[in-house]
């Protein structure tokens, strides 16, 4: 009998006891003895393990714990990621392969083993809806050629095929039929085909065409401003030439540079205004704004002529007014009248009158604030 190998991936919980029976009866080890040890199989077994922490699931943990059970050597393809657990399964391997693609590594020994003329097996703990890791070594063995089979299913084969004996019905041109889901694939090839749902019919002349589904998500709100400045120009240009007279080249062009400094600065003009609106302050014109408006001011009614152009907004007058009225303190009104008291000595200087009593020989005296600042007497702040 020819040697066999077997690959092994998947995330399926399967029980220990059913891998056994399976693989037992697949690679042909016989009963046990009284101390439960498997008589060997007259074939070669070769195992092959991606060890990886995303392949080490449970269940690929019982496959292992069935090739010690059953005394068989296997061969480990690792990355550079390690785990205690990885480390755990690579240090009872036979030989361990080093691959940045684990799953390329695993179908490169398969397609040696093939090579070698042994017969080759990927068993995949598939269950209801596969995993990522056994996804990519089914998809990377159908595209090498090697069958695959689920271990959580008694083996079955996992594939596309058709119901043998039956021949399946063309599809029509027109659509084409949906493809399969991953989790579809499992079920023996003799398994009765999925009924399948009934075409909708195409559309008629007569037929309203179908509303494309709008796409999610929020409304993006527009405003005049953020309109492309190029489509303004080139829209106000057309406009232009369509309503003018026939004119020479020269003149087109000047005309034309004019329209396009009407529209930006129209434009930037409204942003200004729009964000004023928004900070609740006085219309500002950035400088481009402000560039534009000078340049317009080279161009008058005939566009060869250079005359005056838009000019920058005048205020209005409340505003003219505001600025006109001066500014008042905050506070009360200063009374001229009040007096303040100051200390005179017998050589007639005079001082603030402080607190506590009056000093021997001085005498107070009542100045106005207006008194006070002749003499150059300083008054503080009440």
């Amino acid at each position: 009998m020819k040697p066999i190998t077997l690959a092994f991936a998947g995330n399926a919980d399967v029980d220990a006891e059913n891998i056994k029976a399976l693989l037992n009866d697949l690679v042909g080890l016989g009963d046990e003895d009284a101390d439960g040890i498997p008589e060997p199989s007259e074939r070669e077994i070769n195992l092959i393990f991606p060890v990886t922490r995303d392949h080490l699931t449970d269940g690929v943990e019982n496959v292992l714990s069935w090739s010690e059970y059953a005394d068989l050597p296997y061969v480990a393809v690792t990355d550079n990621k390690r785990s205690r657990a990885v480390e755990d399964v690579l240090s009872d391997a036979d030989e361990v392969v080093h691959a940045s693609n684990v799953t390329a590594g695993v179908i490169d020994l398969l397609k040696d083993a093939d090579s070698r003329g042994e017969e080759v097996r990927v068993i995949l703990l598939w269950g209801e809806e596969g995993g990522e890791q056994a996804e990519l070594l089914l998809d990377a063995a159908e595209q090498a050629g090697f069958k695959a089979y689920d271990l959580a299913s008694g083996l079955d084969d996992i594939s596309f095929g058709d119901p043998e004996g039956e021949q399946a019905p063309e599809p029509e041109p027109e659509p084409e039929p949906e493809k399969p889901r991953r989790g579809s694939r499992r079920g023996r090839r003799n398994a009765e085909p999925e009924p399948m749902e009934p075409e909708e019919q195409p559309l008629t002349e007569d037929a309203p065409e179908e509303e494309k589904p709008k796409r999610r998500g929020r409304k993006q709100e527009t405003h005049p401003v953020e309109e492309d400045i190029e489509q303004q120009v080139n829209r106000a240009a057309q406009k232009a030439q369509r309503e003018t007279a026939p004119v020479e080249d020269k003149e087109v062009d000047l005309l034309l540079v004019r329209t396009a400094l009407e529209s930006a600065y129209a434009a930037f003009r409204l942003e200004d205004e729009r964000n004023a609106v928004i900070n609740q302050a006085d219309v500002r014109e950035r400088p481009l704004t402000e560039l534009l408006r000078k340049a317009l001011n080279t161009f008058g009614d005939d566009p060869k002529q250079p005359a005056k152009a838009p000019e920058k907004p005048e205020e209005s007058e409340a505003e003219e007014k505001a600025d006109e009225t001066p500014r008042r303190r905050r506070g009360r009104p200063r009374d001229e009248s009040k007096t303040y008291d100051f200390l005179e000595d017998e050589d007639g200087n005079l001082t603030r009158r402080g607190r506590g009593r009056i000093p021997r020989g001085t005498k107070v005296v009542k100045l106005t604030r207006a008194e006070a600042e002749e003499k150059g007497l300083e008054i503080e702040s009440e």
